[in-house]
């Protein structure tokens, strides 16, 4: 205990550790890990509470966006969620520290939540949006199923209605989404690195089952309830969902292992490859034949940066690949939020084309996609 820094938070209590005994492993620690699995389960039954049935939200009554403005949004708004994600890890390790990182994103991803009760409610809606729009008379040139138009006519398009309010409530919850997944794990690790890889292993064990637990109760119930009673009430719910999750997760800063921020790996990472690419030696007599181009930027080899710090870095450009080669797999993946919900509202079920005319769209796709 006498080397750790002295600005780092840990529980008074607790301080012994007993390996001896493998049920003592989370001593002490219980309340840590059930405040951060529980906040990360109510966190993902909200993200999946609003991407669930966004676009059957956007592309049915009374907001009737085209289809390809309908699957755009989720799609921006899971491409801002990602590329935030590296800033919020550097927001946490160069500036605030993973808690109140945490904390603030999702504060910021509660008041995005918020838009969309209001935007789902009638009444509320119009306040904020205005009258529904009409759509535009289109020339019969329009409807030519061969796609080629006369050079004269032109065919009008309807904006999107309410489509700034929707935008800024999704770009604020993406912000606090990328932020909180950047944070969320590593915090988690923190609460138990100390007690070994075996703690560390069977705390991950919960934490991916939190994740697929809060995943299953938002697309098995939170989107029944939007596509069978109204999007007002199911929206809602994850709303609620992650006021309560905020909560938990402040009220366990009393248990929490809080660590300061100590300077971000990114920032390393570009020091590394700057001095490795464009530095020389600080001392000809260390100048030596070296292994790799990032080898230069060590100590032993006339650089300026720890053996460490530049292995970390090294084994990092490893795993590059590995993630580029993940890109197409994710393209296709989230197809199934976008495109293929839209298409299930031309699928024709055997057995139901007698009562196709008095099934409301959004009602006959909960048979096709639940």
């Amino acid at each position: 205990m006498a080397n750790r820094d002295v600005t780092e938070n840990t529980p008074l209590l607790g301080s012994s550790l007993n390996l001896a005994r493998p049920e003592s492993i989370f001593k002490d620690r219980r309340l840590a890990c059930a405040a951060i699995l529980l906040a990360e389960s109510l966190e993902r039954m909200a993200f999946y509470g609003v991407t669930s049935n966004l676009v059957l939200f956007l592309n049915s009554s009374p907001f009737y966006w085209e289809a390809t403005l309908a699957s755009q949004a989720p799609l921006v708004f899971m491409g801002v969620t990602y590329l935030v994600s590296p800033f919020g890890g550097w927001l946490a390790d160069a500036c605030l520290g993973k808690f109140w990182t945490i904390a603030c994103s999702l504060v910021l991803y509660l008041a995005g939540m918020l838009f969309f009760p209001f935007v789902a409610n009638n009444n509320s809606r119009v306040n904020l949006c205005g009258e529904e729009m009409a759509f535009p008379v289109q020339p019969v040139e329009c409807f030519n199923m061969n796609g080629t138009l006369p050079p004269n006519v032109t065919c009008l398009s309807r904006s999107p209605y309410c489509g700034t309010i929707v935008y800024s409530g999704l770009v604020l919850v993406a912000l606090g989404v990328g932020a909180v997944k950047s944070n969320i794990t590593p915090f988690g690790a923190d609460q138990v690195k100390d007690r070994g890889p075996e703690a560390t292993r069977r705390f991950f064990n919960w934490f991916y089952w939190c994740i697929n637990l809060g995943a299953i109760f938002s697309l098995g119930g939170i989107a029944y309830v939007q596509q069978n009673v109204n999007f007002s009430v199911g929206y809602i719910i994850p709303a609620v969902c992650l006021g309560v999750s905020l909560l938990v997760f402040l009220l366990g800063r009393t248990v929490f292992i809080t660590k300061p921020a100590d300077g971000s790996a990114f920032t390393d990472m570009f020091k590394i490859v700057g001095s490795a690419c464009c530095g020389g030696p600080s001392d000809p007599h260390l100048l030596r034949p070296k292994p790799s181009l990032l080898d230069g930027a060590k100590v032993t080899y006339g650089g300026r940066f720890p053996e460490e710090k530049v292995e970390e870095v090294k084994a990092l450009m490893k795993i590059l690949p590995v993630f580029l080669a993940l890109i197409p797999y994710w393209t296709v993946y989230f197809q199934m939020q976008t495109t293929y919900y839209l298409q299930s509202l031309h699928l024709s079920i055997p057995g139901t084309e007698a009562n196709a005319t008095d099934l409301h769209p959004v009602r006959a796709t909960s048979i096709i996609l639940l």
